[in-house]
């Protein structure tokens, strides 16, 4: 309410008369009051014993002193113009009928909902505001309440607003357009009415009394008699039981008796506005597809919709397949493909039921396409016959042309005719297609809000939009750009701060954008953050500071290799001198330090070993500690039970005592003597041993049978093979390259051995042609003898054979003629020729001859060289193709 006062004082001067004689009076108080205040103030500042301070609390003193009396007397002043009601007493009045209906249960209907809110603002003075005029509603004011939002208005506003909305909004003549029904929106919610809805007399808020009479002890703008409206939340039928009031209608205090959603449970006693309950159990009705039931809890409204599959016919009944219980027909995607009852076409629908293909869409009355010339009794397999007039229908163009086409088949397609057309901005007109818009070229030269662009837009027609180009012009910090769209005069300086920390960003100073590099850092008395680049887990304390941190002087103690601790100091960051060797004896070499990770100092604690056979025990450091020989022989038994190991010193693997040899030592190097087995004339490559020999992993080199492919088997693999796994072993699975002798196809069969199919059970297709080479038919090789096959030629073939003879014919005389000239005009080039060099050669006969002799020497000598050049290149293509031959053979 202070809000609405306060916005109140502020219209003053701009045609608001709401301000009083005692306000005015009261801020003429407030300005001497501060005249005052500013004279005490001054005389203070003269008094040389007072401190600063002092004047300044004595001025706000008196500062709130004055503001506190000023807003005192303006409350008094507001609220003497229009008291609260008693909207206790005037609530109760109102919804006394609407809580005498109470259940047995305790079910009181005390909430009224969103009413409630409107009645207690309709009973408080100020509450409501008129958004046209923002200003607040008194009680003896006129009003208009809208259907929808139920917003309040003054009807003087709302009328003005209806005429000046209709006005904005007409764009067509009323003279020529009398009958044409503007609407008008609501202010708030923006509800359409429609022109006959303007409010023009001040009703009560249910609508029943015009121009109600105020009364303190009844709501404001209210008839104080029962509302009467149907309930629409839910539609149940009854009547509102409150008086006259704002606001929607609450929910339907009647009782009745309803049953559960799903209707098993036993009715009870409900509000007629919260009818519907719920029992909690399963709903269990039968869904739409007939077959399966509801698994919802007990639920308001239909059911969902099935979301089981199951099989389902189509429509056509041709085809079934598993489908949504939801969708109870589904189409097949296939044509009908039934013949109509014209017996000479057939249904083109697409799976539809039985008896529904109709009539045949030929039959019956018939026009020619552009509808002029009606064809009366027809047949169905006739086509229509063109009228070969003009099509003359109409195009979606500008000029309203019509076809100028001759009756066609088919849409008539886009307007080919020129029309003369202004552009959109009104400046040009040009002779351009009918079907196309025009758009000149002329650029808006207009300049923007800002003053510095134009706008630039092609064919503008005026509403040049505002300049939405970033100003982005540098700030004063020099880091930040101006992000206002493109303004005039300078730039506002950068609100942005920022913060200069140390390095652990514990203490920190604000400063302005830009300072950042110039502003010296703060000093941290903390403890330095900075987690250590060694391997330990923290640094030795020390404080804050820039840079890096002080080289780590704590004991290693990393775990070496060999599981002992590193005695040194922490080597993980080391300062190591490097030295650049001159690149000229002149030059002084140069010296750079660089941060390296040096290894562990090698471990010298004494460790005992024994040799690699177990001859010896002896003595090294840690870090020289590793198998070692003593150079003895190891002199341990070999497999064969008849030899020793001859090996040096040596690490014996699985070896079954202490006595006996390991899988790694020598082994006997006598040869074997034991049998080969069956098919294998190879020796045994092992040495002597106890145990059966080894398989023979020689490699047998064999062509397949056909002949192709080099196989390589091994000799254990062959050796004891039967004769028909070595003709499988033999093959190289590939197909047979050989050709059938007498058709000459390739075999189908795959490497084999023995002859290739016959010709007669060839499958291969042969086109067979007529004597013409134009007609032709695909036969199997095998029936290619036979009569039934044979492909003559036809009359077609004998004329175009006729045809191409007598074209031959032509060409040949043609080419007879034009050789026959070609000569006549050589003879006669050639006489001119002979005539012309008579008369020249008397001079130059010596000449001639010695320039003939040069020639006929070249010519002899180009033609020896020319001849054995071509012998010699047939021989190497000879070569060439021959070694090519044996290579894939």
């Amino acid at each position: 309410m202070d809000h609405g006062r306060a916005r109140k004082s502020a219209g003053r001067g701009r045609g608001f008369g709401w301000e009083s004689e005692n306000s005015r009076k009261h801020l003429r108080d407030y300005s001497r009051a501060s005249k005052n205040t500013a004279n005490v103030t001054t005389q203070q500042q003269t008094n040389k014993l007072a401190s600063a301070e002092q004047r300044f609390q004595e001025t706000s003193k008196h500062f709130a002193k004055d503001a506190a009396h000023l807003l005192k007397q303006y409350k008094e002043e507001s609220s003497s113009e229009e008291d609260d009601l008693d909207d206790d007493g005037i609530l109760s009045k109102l919804t006394q009928s609407y809580k005498g209906f109470e259940l047995s249960n305790g079910d009181k209907l005390e909430n009224l909902g969103l009413t409630t809110q409107y009645l207690t603002e309709c009973c408080q003075s100020g509450a409501i505001t008129c958004l046209v005029c923002i200003s607040s509603v008194k009680r003896h004011e006129q009003i208009w309440s809208c259907e929808k939002c139920f917003a309040i208005f003054h009807l003087p506003c709302i009328k003005q607003w209806v005429l000046e909305g209709v006005a904005q909004t007409t764009l067509l003549s009323a003279e020529h357009f009398p009958k044409r029904d503007i609407p008008w929106y609501c202010p708030k919610c923006r509800n359409e009415y429609s022109r006959s809805k303007c409010p023009e007399n001040y009703y009560c808020f249910c609508g029943a009394v015009m121009d109600p009479v105020p009364d303190p002890w009844n709501l404001p703008h209210s008839c104080g008699e029962q509302c009467n409206h149907l309930l629409s939340q839910p539609p149940c039928g009854h009547k509102c039981l409150l008086l006259c009031h704002p606001g929607p209608c609450p929910p339907c205090p009647q009782t009745v008796k309803v049953g559960c959603y799903c209707g098993r449970k036993i009715p009870i006693t409900r509000r007629c506005g919260k009818a519907g309950w719920s029992c909690g159990e399963k709903c269990n009705k039968l869904l739409s597809c007939k077959r399966h039931r509801c698994l919802r809890t007990c639920h308001s409204g239909e059911c969902d919709t099935c979301g089981q599959i199951s099989e389902k016919s189509c429509i056509c009944g041709k085809k079934s397949g598993m489908k949504p219980c939801a969708e109870p027909l589904w189409s097949c995607g296939e044509v009908c493909g039934k013949q109509l009852a014209c017996g000479f076409h057939h249904c083109e629908k697409v799976c539809h039921k039985d008896g529904e293909c109709g009539d045949c869409p030929r039959a019956g009355v018939r026009t020619c396409p552009c509808g002029k010339k009606k064809l009366q009794g027809m047949a169905c397999t006739d086509d229509v016959i063109l009228c070969e007039d003009t099509c003359g229908k109409n195009l979606s163009c500008f000029g309203n042309h019509k076809c100028p086409r001759r009756c066609h088949f088919g849409e008539c397609g886009s307007c080919p005719l020129m029309a003369h057309k202004p552009c959109r901005c009104g400046k040009r007109e040009k002779e351009v297609a009918c079907q196309k818009e025009y758009t000149c070229e002329t650029r808006c030269q207009k300049m923007r809000a800002c003053g510095k662009h134009q706008c630039r837009r092609k064919c503008c027609i005026g509403d040049c939009p505002s300049c939405e180009q970033v100003c982005g012009k540098s700030l004063q910090c020099k880091k930040h750009k101006c992000q206002m769209y493109c303004h005039t005069g300078p730039c506002y300086p950068c609100p942005l701060t920022s913060k200069v920390t140390c390095r652990c960003k514990s203490t920190a100073i604000t400063v302005v954008c830009g300072k950042e590099k110039t502003t010296r850092p703060p000093r941290c008395r903390k403890k330095c953050v900075i987690p250590p680049d060694c391997h330990h887990h923290s640094r030795l304390p020390h404080t804050c500071h820039f840079g890096d941190c002080p080289r780590c002087k704590q004991i290693c103690k990393q775990q070496l290799e060999c599981g002992h601790i590193c005695p040194g100091v922490c080597h993980d960051k080391v300062v190591v001198k490097n030295e650049i060797k001159a690149a000229a004896p002149w030059e002084q070499p140069q010296r750079e330090y660089i941060i390296k990770k040096l290894p562990c100092p090698p471990c010298l604690e004494p460790m005992s070993a024994i040799c690699q056979g177990g001859h010896e025990t002896s003595q090294f450091p840690c870090h020289e500690l590793k198998a070692y020989s003593c150079g003895r022989l190891c002199g341990r038994k070999l497999a064969c039970g008849n030899h020793t190991c001859a090996l040096q010193c040596h690490v014996v693997e699985d070896a079954p005592d202490t006595e006996k040899a390991g899988t790694n030592c020598a082994a006997c190097e006598e040869a074997c003597s034991k049998p080969r087995p069956d098919g294998c004339d190879h020796e045994c490559v092992s040495p002597c041993h106890t145990e059966d020999c080894p398989p023979c992993r020689k490699r047998l080199r064999m062509r397949c049978h056909c002949g192709m492919v080099l196989l390589k088997h091994l000799c254990c693999d062959w050796a004891g093979k039967s004769d028909k796994e070595k003709e499988r072993m033999q093959s190289c699975g590939n197909h047979c390259p050989k050709l059938i002798e007498k058709c000459g196809h390739p075999c189908k069969m795959q490497c084999h051995p023995g002859q290739c199919t016959s010709a007669e059970q060839c499958q291969k297709k042969v086109a067979k042609r007529c004597p013409c080479k134009r007609r032709k038919k695909d036969v199997l090789c095998s029936l290619v003898d036979m009569k039934e096959h044979l492909v003559e030629c036809d009359d077609m073939c004998l004329s175009i054979k006729a045809a191409k003879e007598t074209e031959r014919r032509q060409l040949e005389q043609k080419k007879k003629e034009e050789e026959e000239r070609k000569q006549q005009e050589e003879v006669e080039r050639f006489e001119r020729k002979i005539h012309r060099r008579s008369r020249i050669r008397k001079n130059d006969n010596s000449a001639d001859e010695d320039e003939g002799n040069r020639q006929g020497i070249l010519t002899k000598i180009f033609s020896s060289s020319l001849t054995r050049v071509t012998a010699l290149l047939v021989f190497v293509i000879s070569v060439i193709v021959y070694t090519y031959i044996n290579t894939q053979i």
